[in-house]
């Protein structure tokens, strides 16, 4: 304020004169009066350029508040088109693909939305470029390498699977998100040593999982070597899979083709750890065709020892109800069988004590009775715990929905104790079109 009143004092004893010479005219005025119409000039000045630059990018705003509205439509679209996804309207899908494709850049959730609409579509060189497209962005690289196994199991193109596989290693992508895809390509083209090369370049410390699938792909590699005649590599790596103690039923049933030859202990402990890891009924045809030293009797008391454990389970009574009926120990045999129709009524326990009663007392409406609940349970036992498909025996991979170790027993859980062991399994939380 001071300053600004010493600059007025010195104007009004300073106030002077102006003389402006512009063509021949002389145009005289005070001083004041010049920085007056000097101010007014620039200010007019000021609002005429700020109308005309408001004219001039006038199209330039419109056209930016519309692009605004686009994309906020498209990520609408997109958003719905996500969410339609998962209760399966494709309609939808295909609605907020094509008005979102039109505005939007690539990002991972477009990428998604535009792999579903392709998909839809049938279109499967667009889904294969979007795929690659995907491989960009770390959040959707573990789905683009899922559906590019999936194309190259398909295609059957070796080539493909291989340079995925590099890509996953690459980027640092674990092969528990493409698990079942690897797997079901080494299942269809009946080629492990790729899968298993890779697998064991996993880093693998103190990773039970891991280790664990790895033996299920020694397992077909011995199967593998079994077809071509290679019989003694095929028993080489069958003994050096169940060193990890993870059996399952193929792999016992390749051991008994391969006539492995095992002393007594050998076997019963083997047994043992089989029936401990993955209670199965193959159990009881394998101790009755192996043990050839042994007489019926001796197999029975075998049997029992080996079955320890899982008492609880209607599978162990029915083993020893059947091992005992052909012992011709009738009581306990009985026993055992109702014992294993009180846990889990299963047609096996009803069709063996028809048969004794047969071999017996031959009463007839006992039999008539047993008959008619025999025929009321179901045949096909192992369900798929992620597509509820049903088959009469346990299989390592469901071919319905490319899952791994998802089939579990109607009678009980079948699948092992989590403190012993737990297979890796890749199920999809999200379903893709």
């Amino acid at each position: 304020m001071a300053s600004i009143s010493t600059i007025a004092m010195w104007f009004s004893s300073n106030s002077g004169r102006i003389e402006m010479l512009w063509l021949g005219w002389s145009v005289e005025m005070s001083l004041s009066f010049f920085i007056l119409a000097f101010l007014v000039t620039l200010f007019i000045s000021f609002v005429l350029f700020r109308f005309f630059f408001g004219l001039f990018v006038m199209p330039f705003r419109i056209q930016k508040i519309l692009k605004i509205k686009r994309i906020k439509k498209a990520n609408l679209a997109l958003e719905e088109g996500i969410l339609a996804s998962v209760y399966g309207d494709k309609q939808k899908i295909l609605q907020g693909y094509t008005l979102s494709k039109k505005h939007l850049t690539d990002s991972p959730l477009s990428l998604l939305l535009s792999l579903q609409g392709n998909t839809i579509k049938g279109n499967e060189a667009e889904t294969f470029n979007t795929y690659k497209r995907m491989l960009k962005f770390s959040a959707s690289r573990p789905i683009a390498i899922k559906g590019l196994i999936s194309l190259s199991t398909k295609n059957k193109d070796k080539e493909l699977f291989l340079n995925i596989l590099n890509s996953a290693r690459k980027n640092k992508v674990s092969l528990i998100y493409f698990i079942s895809e690897a797997f079901n390509f080494s299942l269809k083209n009946n080629n492990w040593e790729i899968l298993k090369e890779y697998a064991s370049k996993e880093k693998i410390k103190n990773n039970k999982n891991m280790k664990n699938f790895l033996n299920i792909l020694d397992f077909y590699l011995a199967k593998l070597d079994y077809e071509k005649g290679k019989f003694e590599n095929a028993r080489d790596i069958l003994k050096k899979s169940f060193a990890s103690k993870v059996i399952l039923p193929p792999a016992l049933d390749l051991y008994l083709k391969l006539n492995i030859k095992n002393k007594y202990r050998g076997l019963k402990k083997l047994l043992k750890e089989y029936w401990k890891f993955f209670p199965h009924e193959s159990i009881l045809p394998f101790t009755l065709n192996n043990f050839n030293q042994l007489n019926i009797l001796e197999k029975v008391k075998l049997l029992i020892e080996i079955l320890e454990g899982h008492d609880n389970l209607y599978l162990k009574y029915l083993l020893l109800g059947e091992i005992k009926a052909k012992a011709k120990i009738w009581g306990d045999s009985k026993k055992d069988l109702l014992k294993s129709i009180e846990i889990f009524p299963n047609k096996k326990a009803y069709q063996t004590l028809i048969s004794i009663e047969e071999e017996t007392t031959h009463n007839k409406q006992r039999i008539k009775a047993w008959l008619a609940l025999a025929r009321s349970c179901q045949e096909k036992l192992w369900e798929c715990q992620s597509c509820l498909t049903v088959k009469h025996d346990w299989n390592i991979y469901c071919e319905n929905c490319n899952n791994l170790f998802t089939f579990s027993h109607k009678g009980f859980n079948h699948k092992p104790n989590e403190s012993e062991s737990k297979i890796l399994s890749n199920r999809s939380f999200l379903k893709l079109a």
